[in-house]
């Protein structure tokens, strides 16, 4: 009797061994199964973050966006975006103080957009000034802030692209009405103050591919004291009109007295070779280019223009 009851617990100790083990096995093969699953399902931060930063979308920031939604009528910025991912592939900041005062522009911007923002270092605004373009796109609006600008010396005038824009998007149909009409137009007098905005804009492109515009713009305002809306409405000199004397020209850089030759041919219409020429003179609202240089007769020129070409030609030393 005693022998059979040792025999029972022997027995029974080692089912409830067994068990265990049993038991052991399977919550461990369980523990590793889900750890394997959690490792492989559930992305870090910094990866979720990477994620949600890839697929943002900036696409509803492409087009054009000013300080008041609408085009510059007297003052402000306008800045035109195109965007691709999050690329700035191209932009164009502009801004002008009024409708009788200056205007700049920087042009060509580009950059990757991080988390809403993007920087883009210039170095000329149109007045020689560098700086860096902080923008910011968020919440459906753009703000530009002006970073580390610098005043070029040469800027005796001290305007620029610099401080704080807050812009709005224009819409669509107002910005395809007012920049559907490419066409140059010739100036003249009877222009109405509209007129002459509309046709700045148009040829606002060429002031960034002239070598010629900043020496251009810098004697119009400091020695012409022009410094008004018409700066690009009308010749240098005038040389169709008045007999000129070398004296006339003592103090006049080399630079303008190349420009001053070269407007004699410009204001009939002749097309320059020179690209670096043919840009400057198409910032002009009194230039169009209308006759090809291998088809053009000098003929067309007066007696006032043939003897201020021969003067000029002597001294231009440009």
């Amino acid at each position: 009797m005693k022998r059979k009851l040792i025999l029972l617990i022997i027995a029974s100790t080692l089912l409830l061994s067994a068990c265990n083990q049993s038991s052991g096995e399977t919550n461990s093969q369980e523990l590793k199964e889900n750890t394997v699953d959690s490792a492989t399902s559930s992305p870090t931060s910094d990866e979720s973050s990477s994620m949600e930063s890839s697929t943002e979308d900036y696409s509803d920031y492409v087009g054009l966006w000013s300080t008041d939604g609408s085009r510059i009528t007297d003052s402000g910025a306008e800045f035109n975006i195109e965007i691709q991912g999050n690329e700035i592939t191209n932009a164009s900041l502009y801004t002008q103080t009024s409708s009788y005062d200056r205007f700049a522009e920087v042009d060509n911007i580009t950059g990757t957009i991080i988390d809403g923002t993007c920087t883009y270092e210039f170095s000329d605004d149109g007045w020689d000034n560098s700086g860096t373009l902080l923008i910011q796109l968020k919440d459906n609006t753009i703000t530009i802030d002006v970073e580390d600008f610098v005043l070029s010396e040469d800027n005796v005038i001290g305007y620029g692209i610099n401080g704080h824009y807050e812009l709005i998007k224009v819409q669509d149909d107002d910005s395809q009405t007012t920049t559907s009409d490419t066409t140059l137009n010739k100036y003249n007098d009877d222009w109405t103050e509209e007129q002459i905005l509309a046709e700045i804009d148009k040829r606002s492109q060429y002031k960034d591919e002239t070598s010629y515009y900043p020496d251009f713009l810098r004697y119009k305002e400091v020695v012409c004291e022009c410094t008004d809306i018409s700066v690009d409405c009308y010749p240098l000199f005038n040389t169709d009109t008045q007999y000129y004397q070398a004296t006339d020209f003592e103090n006049v850089p080399p630079v303008i007295i190349h420009l001053a030759k070269n407007e004699i041919y410009a204001r009939h219409g002749y097309i320059f070779t020179d690209e670096d020429l043919s840009n400057f003179y198409l910032t002009q609202l009194w230039y169009l280019p209308e006759v090809q240089a291998a088809d053009f007769d000098d003929s067309v020129f007066n007696e006032y223009e043939k003897y201020n070409l021969e003067l000029l030609s002597k001294i231009d030393t440009y």
